[in-house]
């Protein structure tokens, strides 16, 4: 399994691996909690570009280091520039998280404009990038062209420093059978060693029957995904459209992953039609759960920046797609 990860990673992803090199881990959240409980101590700092995943927090505190938000908002495009990550590397940083696709915002950032970013952390003395691609298959150049897959861990200057992390869960819809890998060449594979002794001592790894089943995955990946992607890209610029349509929802369409994150601000102050004050992103979201039957998670916990922000998920059919979207436009204009 691990040669056939070194493989995808070599042909597909440009980074210069072998099989030592990669750490199979029980889905892609267990190894980015393994690369923060060996790259951080404590009081190290870690940058994260919010809107960020929730999850990175709670792992970089549990390590005892302090997440830094490199705020990038809507108005911004969600997208951080070189000078504002820059702004919040300090000689306390230990490592810079890098999402795209992103969860939430759906916003996939261009090869250039990761490249771009990266090189801030190779000026860096230490720091070392995580780029997390667990999205990288879901990208939508019909939404956005200049959206693409880029590996940062391919560029020379950063390849002895970038841990890449990815699995299956979401490039092959498998997120049940829990697996992933970060992949970490550099120093002679001391971060990957160092989670191969850390994970010995808590899951050991996958089942060994996965396995087989995990490389046949792999080998079809260049195949299936790209089938998946197709129907993916038509959900996104149906929810695109859709969310547009909400006069007091402010929205950017989404390249990559199956995610929308409007902002709802417009409807802070508002009361619903069940009497519901309307004063966050969460009541908002419990209002039209309770009122409507739509789930939706409050953009709080993915950064300061993302207060004002719900998250849609799209991860569902056409038709589930408009009939939830159609109940949040009536509720929406119901509110007064």
């Amino acid at each position: 399994l691990r040669e056939a990860v070194a493989g995808r990673m070599r042909e597909h992803n440009g980074i210069d691996c072998d099989a030592s090199d990669v750490v199979v881990t029980v889905g892609a959240k267990h190894a980015a909690f393994e690369v923060m409980q060996c790259l951080v101590d404590p009081g190290d700092e870690v940058v994260a570009i919010t809107p960020a995943w929730l999850s990175y927090r709670p792992m970089v505190e549990l390590a005892g280091g302090v997440l830094v938000e490199c705020a990038a908002g809507l108005d911004d495009g969600f997208k951080a520039t070189p000078e504002s990550l820059k702004a919040c590397l300090t000689e306390r940083t230990a490592a810079v998280i890098l999402n795209s696709p992103c969860n939430p915002t759906g916003v996939t950032y261009s090869p250039d404009e990761v490249a771009a970013l990266a090189m801030v952390v190779a000026e860096h003395p230490t720091a070392v990038l995580v780029s997390d691609e667990i999205y990288e298959d879901l990208i939508y150049p019909e939404i956005d062209p200049a959206a693409a897959p880029f590996s940062p861990g391919s560029m020379p200057e950063l390849a002895d420093r970038t841990v890449t992390l990815n699995g299956l869960s979401k490039s092959m819809a498998m997120t049940g059978w829990r697996i992933g890998w970060a992949v970490a060449p550099g120093a002679d594979g001391v971060l990957a060693k160092a989670m191969t002794r850390l994970q010995s001592q808590m899951t050991s790894g996958i089942p060994t029957f996965l396995m087989p089943a995990a490389v046949r995955a792999i080998t079809d990946q260049p195949v299936e995904s790209v089938r998946m992607r197709e129907v993916f890209a038509k959900r996104a610029g149906l929810v695109a459209e859709l969310l547009s349509g909400i006069d007091r929802f402010r929205v950017i369409p989404p390249s990559g992953a199956f995610y929308a994150f409007p902002d709802i601000s417009a409807c802070f102050g508002l009361t619903s039609s069940g009497g519901r004050r309307i004063d966050s992103a969460g009541s908002f979201a419990e209002a039209l759960l309770e009122e409507k039957e739509v789930a939706v998670v409050p953009g709080d916990d993915f950064g300061d920046i993302a207060r004002s922000h719900i998250r849609i998920s799209f991860a569902c059919s056409d038709d589930q797609i408009r009939e939830g979207v159609g109940r949040i436009r009536d509720w929406v204009g119901e509110l007064g």
